[in-house]
């Protein structure tokens, strides 16, 4: 019993079934069906039947051109009054027939998503352009201009499609400002998070952007009464494409996550990479703009700088400048170094805590080289280089102590003739 039961309400469900797909197609074939309402009923539709209604349609298409083609051959012989009747008829057939135009291409629009095979599709996509090329030839000049006039007059037409426009570009006119607002809105948020990277923060704002800006931009598409299902199908085409022809961008781009994330160095710093040194003036995705002390800007891919040794000078807070004077071996080296003392403690931007180190610590060619090794905060580091340099320079010369030019002592051995 139970068996038989189980029977009886899948065979009712599918007499059903079959009932409504029936009922569907009944209504997608009337002639006189909307286009909005058609859109709908051949949603459940298979592919089989779809194929059936694409055949039923070019019926229709074609009843309607053979009338547009008969009113146009009447047109030639008519003149006056009737011609002017006749012309309103031909134009009122034209829009009839761009009605129809549209459910046909509904219709194949929705077999070729469902799977329909191309050979059966196509007879049917050239019928359509063959019947458009033959309106344009069977038309009169003065039809022609009374067609465009009124479509250009129809809320299904030119109204319309000017509608469509301006509904577009308000549309298009929020979406900038809510993009602007949802970035400001993030940015506010990353500002909490004092771990994360300046660049990363940056490159996170630009993603939130334009991904509002994209999804946006299909929702204003959908308000103007664009199809935007097919471009889902155009983006992930191209993704596929772009991502074999683009290998060495992708590249760039994961060394400029990683970049972003591990943080070895910032906006601001600077840095000496793959041969080049300067301030980070900017990153992207795919490469970081350096620009050098002498104002050149410097463009390095992320894949290089992430497979090379990266130095990061303003990391640390504080940094030891390196200086080397050299004296004459005649002078006394304990009293250069006091003053070398006296130059650094004088010096309020040289740290007392390290300590800084000033002693002997080479015997040149041609000098005894003193090391002078005081600690500075970073942004400090090149005004103390210089700055001291020049001091030195005076103070040996006042307490005259001498600063050698390289000296070569040459022997001459007499040979005899």
């Amino acid at each position: 019993m139970t068996y038989l039961a189980v029977c009886l309400v899948v065979g009712l469900w599918a007499a059903i079934a079959q009932a409504a797909s029936e009922e569907m197609m009944a209504k997608a074939r009337d002639v006189t069906v909307p286009s909005e309402s058609l859109e709908l009923y051949v949603v459940p539709l298979t592919t089989a039947q779809l194929s059936e209604l694409a055949d039923v349609w070019q019926g229709h298409m074609s009843d309607i051109m053979a009338r547009f083609v008969d009113l146009n051959v009447q047109l030639e012989t008519l003149s006056g009054s009737e011609a002017e009747a006749t012309r309103m008829q031909v134009a009122s057939i034209s829009d009839e027939q761009a009605r129809i135009g549209a459910n046909y291409r509904a219709i194949l629009a929705s077999w070729t998503a469902k799977g329909g095979a191309t050979e059966e599709i196509t007879p049917h996509q050239k019928f359509l352009t063959a019947m458009a090329g033959a309106t344009l030839m069977a038309t009169d000049a003065r039809t022609l201009v009374a067609i465009v006039v009124g479509w250009l007059g129809s809320r299904d037409g030119g109204v319309g499609l000017l509608m469509q426009v301006g509904v577009f570009l308000i549309a298009l006119f929020i979406l900038l400002f809510i993009a602007r607002f949802v970035r400001k809105f993030a940015a506010r948020g990353l500002r909490r998070l004092p771990a994360m990277s300046k660049l990363l923060q940056g490159f996170v704002l630009t993603v939130v952007y334009w991904i509002t800006i994209v999804v946006g931009l299909m929702v204003a598409l959908g308000v103007a009464g664009v199809n935007v299902t097919p471009l889902f199908a155009v983006f992930g085409g191209l993704s596929f494409i772009l991502g074999f022809a683009l290998q060495d961008t992708l590249g760039n781009l994961a060394s400029g996550l990683m970049i972003m994330v591990l943080k070895p160095f910032d906006t601001g710093d600077y840095i000496e990479v793959s041969g080049a040194s300067g301030v980070v003036d900017d990153m992207s995705v795919v490469s970081t703009q350096i620009r050098t002390f002498d104002n050149q800007i410097v463009v390095v891919p992320n894949s290089k700088i992430w497979g090379d040794v990266i130095t990061n000078v303003s990391a640390a807070k504080t940094r030891r400048v390196d200086l080397v004077f050299g004296i004459a071996y005649s002078d006394n080296a304990p009293a250069a170094v006091e003053v070398l003392k006296a130059l650094v403690a004088a010096d309020p931007r040289c740290l007392k805590d390290p300590a800084p180190e000033i002693f002997v610590g080479e015997l040149g060619d041609s000098s005894v080289n003193l090391f002078c090794r005081p600690w500075v905060v970073t942004e400090d580091y090149w005004n103390v280089y210089w700055g001291l340099t020049g001091q030195v320079k005076e103070r040996f010369d006042a307490e005259g102590i001498s600063i050698p030019f390289p000296q070569r002592d040459v022997h001459l051995v007499p040979v005899d003739s």
